[in-house]
Parts: structure tokens; sequence; C-alpha cells
């Protein structure tokens, strides 16, 4: 891969690419050390909540706590990261008026938080790689769209399987074939999973309740492959995909008929196929490209799989990061309005008057639809906090009507706008500023 060299000559001309990392949880501290390792970029900048926890991440890859600042003045964290330092801000929204900082990393997976601080370093000029999906899958088409006006990069991280995914269907599509599927490989799924039921195994994982809880009960899953449908106009087959068990070595005759005739995103349960991702394609001329991939041992076709083993989140996200910066180009990111959404699928019997948890709680799930199936219905980036005003039982779909929602909330006036500009694309629609004014905390 050339961005390597590209990095190693960029790094020996001066000034690195200097990055902000907002969150400090598993992902953010990981991204502190692996920026760092990364030629021709630092982790300059770390957003949390809790400083301490910042300031610990930057120490243990080596830099004394002293020499460490933490401030929210935007000027005097430009002039420390100027002067070669290593600061830290409870502040994300320092972003919206720095200068110093080239690229923001979003890693909080908190859709709300996560779209606001997007927001914020976009209004700074600023460059936003996100390994936030759920954020990507709620409002990430608005935040693209704004990213585009200022000139700037919004993207979601590689190394996270939406990356991995959009990789192999660009390389697939570069050799002239047409992707039938992208497959996200899942190994185990109960979409009735609980923190309660989960929490042993996230306690043996080192990983976050909320998080393992939403990885198990298959939101997760449905949210990274909604945004590779918004980033490539793919399908879902249906409501939630189908989910195929099988293996690697019959995976292209067992996703045969869950293919159709166009292409979908989907999923495989169990297998051999560990952490990986992998497309299905097919020759857009099958009897000229035939002999040559039969040849070259990819088999008889007319279909033909391509699958990476792994995926590496944090490893992987400075080639975004330099991707971004260098050529200007996102990993991936919705094409333009929303073509696929994710819905709330109430995980218990749930009463008037109750209101709903969080992504990865005991009250609901995401499924992801196709845009044309999903009006009227509640997304599942928005769920938490609505109120339920009637009854519903456990494995249907939350609509509208079933909840009331505090419509002063950011991520819905972020819905509106995007709701707004993508209903007519060429009418005049809110700015960036106006949109980030009326959410700004």
């Amino acid at each position: 891969m050339t961005i390597f060299r590209r990095l190693q000559s960029f790094a020996e001309g001066g000034t690195p690419i200097r990055v902000a990392v907002v969150g400090a949880g598993f992902v953010g501290r990981a991204l502190v050390h692996q920026i760092n390792l990364t030629p021709g970029m630092e982790a300059s900048l770390l957003v949390s909540r809790k400083p301490e926890a910042g300031v610990e991440a930057f120490n243990k890859v080596g830099f004394d706590r002293g020499e460490i600042l933490v401030s929210d003045n935007p000027r005097e964290l430009d002039e420390a990261i100027g002067a070669g330092r290593r600061c830290v801000s409870p502040e994300p929204w320092v972003l919206e008026d720095m200068r110093a900082i080239d690229v923001a990393v979003e890693a909080t997976g908190d859709v709300e938080h996560g779209a606001l601080v997007a927001l914020a370093a976009l209004s700074g000029g600023i460059h936003v790689v996100s390994l936030n999906y759920e954020t990507d899958a709620t409002v990430g088409p608005l935040l693209a769209h704004f990213a585009r006006r200022q000139g700037v990069v919004y993207t979601g991280s590689d190394g996270d399987q939406p990356g991995v995914m959009m990789r192999l269907v660009e390389y697939a599509q570069g050799i002239g074939l047409e992707v039938k599927a992208a497959v996200n490989c899942k190994g185990f799924l109960d979409i009735h999973a609980t923190p309660e039921t989960i929490a042993p195994w996230a306690e043996r994982q080192g990983t976050s309740l909320k998080m393992t809880t939403a990885f198990t009960d298959g939101t997760k899953m449905n949210v990274e492959n909604c945004c590779v449908a918004n980033a490539t106009g793919l399908r879902a087959e249906r409501r939630g995909m189908v989910g195929i068990e099988t293996t690697l070595d019959k995976a292209l005759d067992d996703f045969a008929e869950a293919m159709g005739q166009s292409g979908i995103v989907d999923y495989t349960l169990g297998g051999d196929f560990g952490s990986g991702v992998f497309v299905i394609a097919t020759g857009a001329h099958p009897e000229l490209a035939a002999p040559y991939l039969q040849y070259l041992k990819m088999g008889p076709g007319p279909d033909y799989l391509f699958f990476r083993p792994w995926h590496l989140v944090q490893l992987e996200t400075p080639l975004s990061i330099a991707e971004a910066v260098l050529d200007r180009e996102p990993t991936i990111a919705p094409l333009g309005g929303p073509t696929a959404r994710v819905v709330t699928i109430a995980k218990r019997h749930l009463e008037a008057g109750h209101r709903l948890d969080d992504i990865g709680g005991f009250d609901h799930y995401g499924e992801v639809d196709n845009l044309d199936q999903t009006e009227g219905l509640l997304q599942v980036g928005v769920a938490a906090g609505a109120v339920m005003t009637r009854p519903i039982g456990i494995d249907q779909p939350v609509s509208l009507d079933d909840v009331e929602l505090d419509d002063s909330r950011p991520i819905l006036k972020l819905l509106e706008a995007q709701k707004t500009i993508f209903a007519a694309p060429d009418d005049p629609h809110p700015e960036l500023a106006s949109v980030w004014n009326s959410v700004h905390p």
C-alpha cells in the first residue's frame, strides 16, 4: 500500500497530520497509541468528558503528565499543539475554533453527541473520521453533505466492518465486476440479549456492557450494514436482512437465492469466517471473465467471493485519516440522501408511559430496512428517551405513533434538517452555520 510510503515522505517534510481523538474509552485509548505509531501523524488532542482519562491515555504511551495541557480554551490549545505538546479538553466544541487540528476522530458511540462533535469539527473546517456508525446511520447523509459544502471530508473509518466492506466493494468494481452482495460475518446473534444476560461476557472481554449488548442483539451489525447500503446503493432483501448460516466453502451456493436480482447487504451466522467480511461479485461479461477467473483459482463462476478474514478497527483508522488529508477522499460515506434506515424493534413488551432506554439496553434492538419500507417507523438512533404512548408487543416495530418525542432534542432537529435537504435538493436549504447554531449545546 503506497499510503504508508506517502506518509513517510509527508513525515520527512515537516509538520505531521494533527489529530483530535474524541472519546477516551476502549477504542479512543487505543487510537492515541496507534496514531502515534503512524509516520506523518500524531494524536495531538484527546477530548474527554473526564479529562483525567485523557491524561492517563497520553501518559500510558509515554508522555509526561506535567507536560500535558488540560484546557477548554481553543487559542491556548492551538499554541500548545503548535509547540508540540499533547493536550486534553473536556469540551468537544473547541474544535469549532481550533486551527492546529487537521482531523477529528469521533469514537464515543453516542448518536447525538457524535453528530454534534462532527458538526463542530466541520464548522471549523476540520476533516471528520467517524467510528460512530450509529451516528452515521442516523444523520450521516447530512454530515457528508455539509462536509462537501465545507470542502472537507466526512468519512467512516477503515478497520471497522463498513469501511472494510467498502474497500472490497470498490476493489470488485474496480476490476470490472458487479457486486451482488456485501456481507458482514457474525458468529452469534441473540436479538433479546440484555445488559443483564451479557454482563459476564462483557466483563471477560473488557468491553462496555452497552456496546457488547448491541453487538449481541444485532443492532450494531444492522447499523453497519445500513451505512454500507447508504454508501453503495445496495439494499436489504428484507427487514433485518436474511442472515444465512453457512461456511466459507458453501457461501456462494447458500447466498445464491438470497441475492435475488439486486445487490444486497446481508450477514452470515456462525461458520469459519472469524471476524471477516466478504463480497460476492459477478463478471459483467461472464463468458469473457470466467475462463480467466477459473484459471486464477476463483472458481467456475458466474459468482465469485472476495473474503477478508479480519478487521482491525483502530489499527487501520490512520489509513482513513491519511486519505482524508492527503487525497481529500472518504473511505466510506453516504452517496446522497439515505436509502436505508435502522428501525426500532421491541425487545420486550413495552407499556404505555415507559421511557425507552438506549441502544444496547433492555427495551429494543434495531433492524435495517430500505427507505421505502420505513415510513412512519421510529429510527433506532433516536429511540432513547422516547416515551411510549401505547403498549406494544415483543418483536414488533415501534412506529412514530407509538411514542412521544422531545422535538427540542438536537438529534431530531438534525433529522429534520436532513429530511428538508434531501426532499428537494435543488431548493434553498439550511446552511451549516444555521443548523449548528440551532443545536449547539
